[in-house]
């Protein structure tokens, strides 16, 4: 049965393509022919209008150009330049031939060679403007490079100026040269052209199409002969006998070194079936005592198993059990700690009191010294009252004088009479002077005596004060140094003892940090080993399995290489 392709045939996409490509070939080769050809011809054309244009400036007699007045039609002049001109028109073919003049403003018409009533008449103002013109009215030429189409015909217009006998412009000859021959002979060029493009398009389909025909019989011979290998019923003896001396035939010969590949092929794997089927034998017999020995290894892995979850439960007691120890002897440790602090403390308490002691004791000594000079220096200068007494008995017994004399002066006065009366009262109130002097000065003696009692018992109690302070205040102070002292010893004992109580509870911290760090140990080995077992005992029964997989597999593989010798067998390899 015959097959047919899917998409386009290889011929299409030969063809296609290729066609497209000559097309755009012949195009661009057409246009570039034109282009080329067109830039000649009107080359070629404006040199013929520019050389027209010079034979008609050369034949027109500038004197007579610049003779032309509006009206002057009839005259020899204008007719004698007009036949010339024709002349030159009907010679060169010149569609229009004419000449020009200007007043500086506008363009006029002058002799003009036009046959048809349309003839422009001398003043006739011409339709392109001074401006435009005022190049060539200055003496340039004027070439027009391309074909106008114009509403009379296709044309190239040239502007020169004429020139008189003295030199002088007198106006501008204009040329419509005639390129309606040009534009012909381009408009058979260009179908010519398009004749070729034509021609070479279609010879190019037709060799393409000959070639890709070539080439598509030779790939549809290797197609029908590669179809006979396909149904040959599995015959790999065959071979492709193409000898068209191109790809095709280096085509048919990889295809028989690929049929000779696959044939090799097809004897390993039969050769190889035959060894899969018996080591599929094989190893389905030692699965079978494989899977035996598994299985006891597995119940072996259970009872360990059991065994190690056991050890792990009296390992996980045990570690309870010292983390309580751990706990109690980090609190003893806590509490040691904060003894040997407490104990530290009040040692530093006892030194301040021992220090203050001391420090008391020494002003207590000082303030005493001091007290005891300045009692001293007080009785020192309470004696003075003992002065006073003298002084008051000195008193009295001037008072005691001064009543004798005021007695006496009494007496003088009772003898002196009237005389004395005076002096008498005088007298008289010496003498009350002179008794309450003595009243004040016996008081004096009075106080004075109290006063010298007093000081004397301030004295004694001073110096029993002193004598307190010396004695029982000093003692005071000498014991309590002393029981500082001992306090402060005994303090530093009770530190010492607690600080070495504090390092053995340590050292006994760290050794039980040890043994649970030990007894953790050994409880994640065991529990790693009970996973173990425990993983291995999974894996056995997984193995066990596994190995009942394998055994099924190998089963089958038996099965496949069977069935694989039979097909292999159904092809004809010698």
């Amino acid at each position: 049965m015959k097959e047919k392709t899917r998409k386009a045939s290889i011929r299409v996409k030969i063809l296609f393509p290729a066609s497209l490509l000559v097309l755009l070939v012949c195009v661009i080769l057409g246009i570039s022919s034109y282009r080329s050809i067109n830039a000649g011809m009107v080359e070629m054309g404006v040199e013929e209008a520019e050389m027209a244009a010079k034979i008609a400036v050369s034949v027109a007699d500038g004197d007579l150009v610049g003779k032309l007045t509006p009206g002057c039609e009839d005259t020899e002049e204008y007719q004698t330049l007009l036949t010339s001109l024709r002349a030159i028109q009907n010679e060169f073919g010149i569609a229009y031939l004419y000449t020009l003049y200007t007043d500086g403003s506008q363009v006029y018409y002058g002799v003009d060679t036009d046959n048809s009533e349309l003839q422009a008449k001398v003043g006739n103002v011409f339709e392109k403007s001074y401006q435009e013109m005022a190049n060539t009215f200055a003496g340039e030429s004027y070439v027009q490079d391309y074909i106008e189409d114009t509403g009379y015909g296709d044309v190239i217009t040239v502007y020169m100026p004429i020139k008189n006998s003295a030199g002088e412009i007198v106006g501008v000859i204009g040329s419509d040269y005639d390129a309606a021959n040009i534009v012909e002979r381009l408009n058979a060029i260009t179908r010519q052209v398009i004749v070729m493009a034509a021609i070479c398009l279609i010879a190019a389909i037709a060799v393409l199409s000959i070639i890709v025909g070539r080439t598509v019989k030779g790939l549809q011979m290797v197609n029908r002969k590669i179809y006979d290998l396909v149904h040959s019923e599995g015959d790999l003896t065959q071979k492709l006998e193409i000898t068209s001396g191109d790809e095709m035939e280096l085509i048919a010969n990889n295809v028989n070194k690929l049929l000779e590949h696959i044939r090799g092929i097809m004897l390993n794997i039969a050769g190889n079936s035959v060894q899969l089927n018996n080591s599929s034998k094989t190893v389905v017999q030692n699965l079978s005592s494989a899977e035996i020995n598994i299985t006891d290894v597995s119940a072996t892995m259970e009872e360990m198993s059991a065994a190690m979850e056991e050890t792990s439960a009296s390992l996980n007691q045990i570690n309870e059990s010292i983390g309580k120890v751990y706990q109690a002897i980090g609190n003893i440790s806590e509490n040691a700690n904060s003894g040997r602090e407490s104990s530290g403390e009040i040692m530093g308490k006892a030194a301040d009191i021992y220090e203050k002691a001391v420090e008391e004791q020494k002003e207590a000594k000082v303030l005493a010294q001091d007290m005891a000079v300045a009692v001293n220096e007080k009785i020192e200068k309470s004696k003075a009252v003992e002065e006073i007494s003298l002084l008051t008995a000195n008193i009295i017994n001037i008072t005691e004088q001064t009543n004798l004399l005021a007695l006496n002066a009494s007496i003088e006065a009772a003898r002196a009479g009237e005389a004395g009366k005076g002096f008498a009262v005088v007298a008289d109130e010496i003498g009350k002077l002179a008794m309450n002097s003595a009243e004040t000065a016996a008081q004096i003696q009075r106080v004075s005596a109290e006063v010298v009692g007093a000081v004397n018992e301030l004295a004694q109690k001073a110096e029993a004060m002193l004598t307190f302070l010396d004695e029982t205040a000093m003692n005071g102070y000498e014991k309590l140094l002393e029981t500082s002292g001992s306090y402060q010893e005994d303090v530093g004992n009770m530190s010492r003892m607690m600080q070495e109580f504090a390092d053995e509870s340590g050292e006994v911290k760290q050794s039980i940090d040890e043994i649970k760090e030990a007894i953790s140990a050994v409880s994640i080995a065991v529990e790693e080993s009970a996973k173990g077992v425990t993983n291995v005992t999974e894996m056995s029964v997984d193995l066990t399995s596994s190995v009942g997989d394998i055994g099924n597999e190998a089963n089958s593989n038996m099965n496949i290489a069977n069935q694989l010798n039979a097909e292999v067998n159904k092809f004809k390899l010698e």
